[in-house]
């Protein structure tokens, strides 16, 4: 088979090589189930064997017919040939008048169910189309980025000219649910799944707004959304801010107009902040091409493979940058995030800052299958250039910070920033000139007067005594530490430390 696309390094937390070409249309309704079982026989990581593969198949039908169908099936606990497989399927088609489509689908979940591996997975044609599209940034969606706090579903940015910029949701807004499905406690990637929907769909949203103590519901219709890969900016300090939202094919061009822009500027970057959290990963040939903007020449990554096969991806070609660079991360930064971030730590080109990463090391490759189908199967492990393993282990940050707004504080401290310029509004919160999206407020008034979040004002002032949850009175501590230089300035809070 011919490889379709290059690998891919998580989009949803997956790392991919490509696909492969298609085949012609058949007759045989199992046909597809026949390619699924021999590409993940023949080539999964984990090596699965044929009767792990045809069992599970087979207690998953019979799992799904019993709960669709309420009909008891059953089967040889003998049965472990793909042939076995399709004599019971067929028998089964005819017995029950299953439909062959459903037992193709239930037979190939229930052996990916086997292989516990998330990110092999079988798409349909449609879902194929929009995997593809989340990877490029264009997808139908509300207009809205997500992030996780505290177990809770925040919304971390409205993206304009969306449904949601024109509805009355805010930055900072926690997602209950959607319709009649409970959004509480889950995962990032699950609750992205779960808010999917056709363009034109209408859903329901139940939020939480903190500020104002108040649950709501907001009728919000799906649009086709296209949003840029990577955009920049300079902070106030001559430092570069750069967001990187996925690794898709146009990431790296994006990546190098915005460098280009940053030290052409007036007055050039003297240092970069690359934001890389919440970005769930993308195409390999991406997180290649972006390293190359930062180093010459150099060791992207090792990957193995089902045989421990070791094989190097290297760099070639590139320019060195000649400024210091600190990457933010947290515990969404996956696959294609993490290779690039855990490649330029080795190479000492950067420095990490936030919290650990999602842990998403493996590669995957999306095959064609005859009927428009594809599967999306796990190939390789891949490892740091200094051997670190990522998988199920994630990079620990070289600075740990777990507040949003403390993230970037920390990476402007590293570079010997003291002053510190802070601003909030409905649309979010500025730092020395950049605005980010507003999850938590940062200030508040109460009985005792003005407050400050304590995890903000310990990333600033460096005091580990302050609480990790909460809020202090700027007035009492200014008392307590006259060092500190503070000044009120319209919207603004000035902070300056020695």
């Amino acid at each position: 088979m011919k490889c379709l696309r290059g690998i891919i390094l998580g989009v949803a937390f997956t790392l991919l090589f490509g696909t492969t070409s298609g085949y012609a249309e058949t007759q045989n309704p199992y046909l597809e189930l026949d390619e699924v079982f021999q590409l993940l026989h023949e080539n999964h990581l984990s090596r699965p064997a044929e009767s792990q593969l045809v069992q599970g198949a087979l207690a998953h039908v019979r799992e799904e017919v019993n709960e669709t169908k309420k009909q008891e099936l059953t089967y040889a606990k003998t049965d472990d040939t793909l042939d076995e497989l399709e004599a019971r399927l067929s028998s089964w088609q005819n017995q029950y008048d299953l439909e062959p489509r459903f037992l193709l689908t239930e037979s190939i979940n229930g052996m990916l169910s086997t292989l516990d591996d998330p990110h092999t997975v079988f798409f349909t044609e449609e879902e194929l189309r929009k995997f593809t599209d989340s990877v490029e940034n264009q997808m139908v969606g509300f207009g809205f980025r997500l992030s996780t706090k505290n177990d809770r579903l925040l919304i971390r940015e409205i993206i304009p000219n969306s449904p949601a910029a024109a509805s009355e949701l805010q930055p900072g807004d926690q997602i209950l649910g959607v319709d009649d499905i409970d959004l509480s406690g889950k995962s990032l990637e699950d609750a992205l799944n779960l808010l999917k929907g056709p363009e034109g769909s209408q859903a329901v949203l139940r939020i939480y707004r903190e500020k104002e103590s108040a649950e709501k519901q907001i009728r919000l219709k799906r649009a086709r959304l296209s949003i840029p890969e990577a955009e920049g900016t300079l902070f106030n300090d001559n430092i570069g801010y750069i967001k990187l939202e996925t690794f898709g094919s146009d990431a790296a061009t994006q990546v190098r107009d915005q460098l280009q822009k940053l030290t052409n500027s007036q007055t050039p970057m003297k240092a970069l902040i690359f934001d890389l959290r919440d970005n769930g990963g993308g195409y390999l040939t991406a997180a290649r091409d972006i390293a190359s903007l930062f180093m010459e020449d150099g060791l992207l990554m090792y990957t193995t493979d089902r045989n421990g096969v070791e094989m190097q991806t290297w760099v070639h070609n590139g320019r060195q940058v000649n400024y210091p660079v600190i990457i933010l991360v947290n515990e969404n930064t996956a696959s294609a995030s993490e290779l690039l971030s855990g490649s330029l730590r080795d190479h000492g080109i950067a420095r990490l800052v936030g919290t650990k990463t999602y842990g998403k090391g493996s590669a995957q490759q999306i095959i064609p299958l005859t009927d428009g189908d594809a599967l999306k199967i796990t190939l390789n492990e891949y490892f740091t250039p200094n051997h670190m393993v990522v998988n199920h282990v994630g990079l620990q940050p070289d600075i740990e910070v777990e507040d949003y707004v403390g993230q970037v504080i920390a990476g402007l401290k590293h570079f010997d920033v003291k002053r510190f310029v802070l601003s909030e509004s409905e649309d979010g919160t500025q730092i020395n000139g950049v605005e980010f999206p507003i999850l938590e407020q940062i200030f508040k008034e109460d009985t005792a007067g003005s407050t400050m979040r304590n995890s903000v004002l310990s990333s600033i002032t460096g005091d580990q005594s302050l609480p990790k949850e909460g809020y202090t009175s700027i007035q009492s501590y200014l008392a307590q530490h006259k060092e500190i230089g503070w000044q009120k300035i319209g919207n603004q809070t000035i902070i300056t430390i020695p």
